[in-house]
């Protein structure tokens, strides 16, 4: 029988924190983390609070990572609505008191609470496994932009922005797994993926090697990775989110994705044919003969 990778004990702490929020804020950072009440669930507890969060845990499978991952992005939430709480609570100790509990609980389940997220490295096999599934061609960025495009035309906003950071970020793993780079494979952040990156291609907006003008293209390809990382934790599936992304910003997510992957390929293989690398580092030349 496979093991919970979450506890009872720790579901039933942020469950009592819970109580203390209202029904629509339960329902949003549930929903947001991509989870659905169990609507047939008769809850073995009192009270209403209690009841719709375990009508949530309810159709959850607490071994599986896929699951635990939307779980873990709803408890994200918590920590980060606690965090506002304690802004103008006269008593804010007491709020920090029950976030450091909180954190201790999913620390004995094997969790760490790092950059405003709780991640395991009990997850990590399938970050592993995702990035073998990006090859480095024209054609596997063209699929996978597309399957996000076909999101957005079903409405599915949120989803398109989450699949265009998945991308991202194995095609970043694959590129540094090409190179020979070493990176963490549990790391999730695009931003510092692309800073290791950016040695091995030559992207360094700061290289003296390059001219102005694409000092201030990297430039503003870094802080495209940055805007996509901002958009993802806001406004997709990763994680519990602040708002619904409208379509347009789904569609700005999506070709920012394609416009980035496209370069990096070319990038890459630019810098596989060593006699043209002087003419222009990082960028790829087209012959004149």
């Amino acid at each position: 029988m496979s093991r919970e990778l979450i506890s009872k004990r720790t579901r039933n702490e942020f469950r009592e924190v819970l109580v203390g929020f209202v029904l629509r804020e339960i329902e949003l950072i549930f929903d947001g983390a991509g989870l659905q009440p169990r609507a047939d669930f008769v809850p073995p507890v009192s009270g209403q609070r209690r009841g719709l969060v375990e009508q949530y845990y309810a159709s959850i499978d607490f071994t599986s990572a896929t699951d635990i991952r939307k779980l873990a992005a709803a408890y994200d939430e918590v920590i980060e609505q606690l965090r506002q709480i304690q802004k103008w609570v006269t008593n804010p100790a007491g709020v920090e008191g029950t976030i450091e509990a909180l954190a201790r609980r999913m620390e004995r389940d094997g969790f760490r609470f790092e950059n405003d997220r709780f991640i395991s490295d009990k997850l990590r096999p399938a970050v592993v496994e995702a990035v073998s599934l990006i090859a480095l061609t024209e054609e596997s960025i063209s699929e996978q932009i597309e399957k996000a495009r076909a999101k957005i035309e079903t409405g599915d906003h949120a989803g398109a922005i989450a699949s265009s950071y998945t991308l991202v970020e194995c095609f970043l793993k694959e590129l540094l797994l090409r190179t020979g780079t070493n990176f963490k494979t549990d790391e999730g952040d695009i931003r510092e993926l692309y800073k290791l990156v950016a040695g091995p291609l030559n992207l360094n907006p700061a290289g003296e090697s390059l001219e102005s003008y694409l000092k201030s293209i990297l430039q503003g390809l870094k802080s495209q990775v940055t805007g996509l990382y901002e958009l993802s934790n806001k406004a997709s599936d990763r994680h519990a989110r602040r708002y619904n992304p409208a379509r347009h910003h789904a569609k700005l997510a999506v070709n920012a994705t394609f416009t980035l992957c496209e370069f990096l390929l070319d990038s890459f293989e630019f810098q596989q044919r060593p006699k043209e690398r002087k003419a222009a580092p990082g960028i790829r030349r087209h012959d004149t003969h």
